[in-house]
């Protein structure tokens, strides 16, 4: 299915640790390299303390081993496969994994991260590779859940604002054209209750929906033009952003939200939707950052 609108990035990155958590993202993003025609980048990363010395060599030297170790295991776990038709790529860089991931991403790439299920209290505190990623990297992250399918969606969902990156919706065409599927557009509004209360009561008010609908329309037809086989749905809801993007989502979907970079510890402080969704969704998460390929 590859043509040149499918090719949307130039690689795609999977940050790889040998727990079962980084083995479900290597698989996926085995299968999105072979469906974008892209490169596959396998990186594993190891830890360095800030100031070296004797009593730390042999941890510096026991991380590296086991990064090593995750690269080989992922290597072999790819037996001969040659995801998009082009021969793997595998790295053993030092530094935390989110800084690494983020430092070896560009614009054009995908960074595809596994997430695992650390308790609300230890996220909030700790942060976790994936949260730090999507908010740290310059492109789009994928963030895949331990008990994502691996194998194709059955739908794309993609959350868009009044005024959205051309991105968000270029990724989510993207994927539906690479993919085969189809393509709900989600709009949601706030949850103030007073405003809803009065959209409820008030033609004239009530015609945010309609305000909404005619720009979300003009967006999406400059990109149902560009990717002309991808048969999209319109949905407009008032409620919680999360919950809202979060309703009805299954293992094998495939969530697209636009995130704005902000360091780890602001998202999971301020609770900020891509990251509360990255938290809560039982299938990958599609963070998209970058401006790459504008609609004509």
């Amino acid at each position: 299915m590859n043509n040149d609108n499918n090719s949307w990035y130039r690689s795609v990155i999977v940050g790889v640790d040998g727990s079962d958590e980084s083995l479900a993202a290597l698989n996926w993003a085995t299968l999105a390299a072979d469906v974008h025609g892209a490169r596959l980048v396998v990186v594993a990363a190891h830890p360095v303390p800030p100031e070296a010395g004797p009593e730390t060599s042999s941890l510096i030297e026991e991380a590296h081993e086991e990064a090593r170790h995750a690269a080989r295991a992922a290597r072999d776990r790819l037996g001969g496969w040659r995801p998009g038709g082009r021969d793997v790529e595998t790295h053993v860089l030092p530094g935390s994994a989110a800084s690494v991931l983020a430092e070896q991403s560009t614009n054009d790439d995908l960074v595809v991260v596994g997430r695992r299920g650390l308790g609300a209290f230890d996220r909030a505190l700790l942060g976790s590779t994936s949260s730090a990623l999507a908010a740290a990297a310059r492109g789009t992250v994928a963030v895949v859940p331990s008990g994502a399918a691996a194998d194709e969606p059955r739908r794309i969902r993609v959350g868009v604002g009044p005024a959205d990156e051309p991105d968000v919706l270029g990724t989510a065409f993207a994927e539906a054209d690479a993919r085969g599927r189809p393509l709900e557009v989600l709009h949601v509004t706030g949850t103030d209750p007073i405003s809803s209360a009065l959209l409820d009561m008030d033609p004239v008010a009530a015609s945010w929906h309609e305000a909404a609908g005619v720009d979300l329309a003009d967006r999406l037809a400059r990109w149902s033009d560009k990717y002309p086989t991808v048969t999209y749905t319109v949905v407009i809801r008032r409620g919680d952003p999360v919950a809202t993007l979060l309703q009805g989502l299954a293992r094998n979907d495939i969530l697209v939200v636009g995130g704005r970079s902000h360091s780890g510890v602001t998202g999971r402080l301020l609770r900020s939707v891509p990251d509360s969704v990255v938290r809560g969704a039982p299938c990958p998460v599609l963070v998209v950052h970058a401006h790459r390929h504008p609609v004509s």
